[in-house]
């Protein structure tokens, strides 16, 4: 029996050391019946609940001798709830960075990361007036994930950032480094929206994972 205690806590029990049990090794429902302990028809029905749920695929190899052999294997789904380590990589990243380049390449890096970044999000410019404009990026947000809306007080308006995509990557910059990001972030934005001023709004209150950015005509 595996340990149980690596994967995502979403999944428990005799499926969870399943998935632990495919991530080394791909294998069939004989062999996992056998690591496990378990009744083999009971081994088949998780398999079928975790193939209907994306998290397990399944192909046919030939065997030695009778009917081809059935092999699971992991999707990329159920790897995705396996932990993730990118968040050490991109620290060493920036840590490297900060003491081999000079602070004006670094500005320049970071710029182009940035225009990078909204390009990908954002690929044609927005159009009509700035309400049009902000909803079409709140929209574009919400396609990667940021789970974003507009509010509108008078003649200023808020993108509320509630799933903050960068929040991690932000928190493994140094001060300086993560202050560079979002000052880019900002420019970056007003560029796309025209001479209109934009500044994050500080709102401990609400948590690390939102943001809120607002937007004032000039």
């Amino acid at each position: 029996m595996t340990s149980g205690t690596q994967l995502s806590p979403t999944i428990t029990g005799t499926r969870r050391d399943l998935l632990e049990q495919l991530l080394t090794a791909d294998a069939n429902a004989v062999k996992l019946a056998s690591h496990l302990g378990i009744n083999i028809s009971a081994i088949r029905s998780h398999l079928d609940v975790l193939e209907l749920a994306g998290l397990v695929s399944s192909r046919h190899e030939p065997a030695a001798r009778g009917r081809p052999k059935r092999i699971y294997t992991l999707t990329a789904v159920a790897l995705a709830l396996f932990p993730q380590r990118s968040t050490q990589l991109t620290s060493a990243l920036f840590q490297s960075m900060e003491r081999s380049l000079d602070a004006k390449t670094v500005n320049t890096l970071i710029r182009h990361t940035v225009q990078t970044l909204w390009q990908e999000i954002l690929p044609t410019k927005p159009s009509g007036n700035l309400r049009d404009q902000l909803l079409d990026i709140v929209e574009a947000l919400n396609v990667v994930g940021s789970y974003a809306s507009l509010e509108q007080e008078r003649d200023s308006f808020t993108i509320v950032i509630r799933n903050f995509i960068f929040r991690e990557t932000l928190n493994e910059m140094s001060p300086t480094l993560g202050n560079r990001f979002t000052t880019e972030f900002l420019r970056q934005l007003q560029r796309m929206i025209g001479p209109n001023k934009t500044q994050w709004i500080e709102t401990p209150e609400q948590g690390d994972h939102q943001r809120r950015i607002r937007i004032t005509p000039r």
